[in-house]
């Protein structure tokens, strides 16, 4: 993270090249549309427990209870989208999918299902991520820019369980599942600058906390990058980001009560396109 600072700060401090991209190729240092795509590889944290009318839910430690996978590769997507000098949209999707099976050791219970000694479950948890953010460049020169954001996140969280009782094929088959969709509006800072005529850095923060009666929601973000364009329109990037879930209960559901932990980091390889 330092390093990326470092960057950046460089870029915003100094004349970065004696020719700049603009003048040798017109408005291409700041082009209309950004799009990247390639592999995300999250390093993965999850504390999950669905509520009932009877009380609280078990709370399970994915990745220590049920032995789910920490460490995914994932499809990524990203576009910025320029709409004026200091204005522009970014827009970003990913899908994380896992599951586990186990015997369980001792009863749980998942919203109105009680899974008993012995079961064995088969528990799925599935999150589908996206993001819209509007940012605004209140600096913005030939070579770099930085400003506010707001954005709108919405982390939509897929939870099903089955089970045989006792593990036995001939068992009654029973489960849960639920799905809900978890939206946070957020604040931050961003800025981005060309090191040189072909090698661009962005960094992005972004904060939403809200705490009202027995809604809590806590989403905090960032994002470094570095892209390397090759050719003038086409190259290669990457990057390192955080996001950190803490939801419990959602406004306007009525199919869920409980408390979702998740956080998800790690590195990002991909191919970068500007027109």
């Amino acid at each position: 993270m330092r390093f990326f600072l470092c960057l950046l700060f460089l870029a915003f401090s100094v004349h970065l090249s004696a020719q700049s991209y603009m003048e040798s190729t017109g408005d291409s240092i700041a082009p209309r549309v950004y799009f990247n795509t390639g592999f995300f590889f999250p390093n993965m944290t999850t504390s999950l427990r669905v509520d009932s009318e009877r009380g609280l839910g078990t709370n399970l430690g994915l990745e220590d209870d049920f032995n789910f996978e920490e460490n995914l590769s994932v499809f990524y997507a990203q576009a910025v989208l320029r709409v004026k000098k200091r204005s522009q949209f970014v827009m970003a999707f990913t899908n994380m999918k896992r599951m586990s099976s186990i015997d369980l050791d001792e009863n749980i219970e998942v919203g109105d299902t009680i899974f008993y000694l012995g079961a064995n479950i088969d528990l799925r948890f599935d999150v589908n991520y996206f993001a819209l953010t509007w940012r605004y460049s209140f600096f913005n020169n030939t070579n770099w820019n930085a400003g506010l954001s707001f954005g709108v996140r919405a982390a939509q969280f897929v939870v099903d369980a089955e089970a045989l009782a006792n593990g036995n094929s001939n068992s009654i088959a029973y489960g849960e599942s639920t799905s809900v969709t978890a939206p946070a509006p957020l604040i931050g800072v961003h800025g981005a600058g060309y090191l040189t005529d072909r090698l661009l850095a962005r960094y992005s923060l972004e904060y939403f906390g809200v705490s009202i009666s027995e809604i809590d929601i806590n989403v905090l973000e960032s994002r470094a990058s570095l892209e390397y364009f090759i050719f003038e329109n086409v190259g290669i990037g990457a990057a390192y980001s955080t996001s950190r879930y803490r939801v419990k209960d959602i406004p306007l559901s009525d199919n869920f009560d409980g408390r979702i932990l998740f956080d998800f980091s790690g590195g990002n390889l991909f191919l970068s396109a500007r027109f």
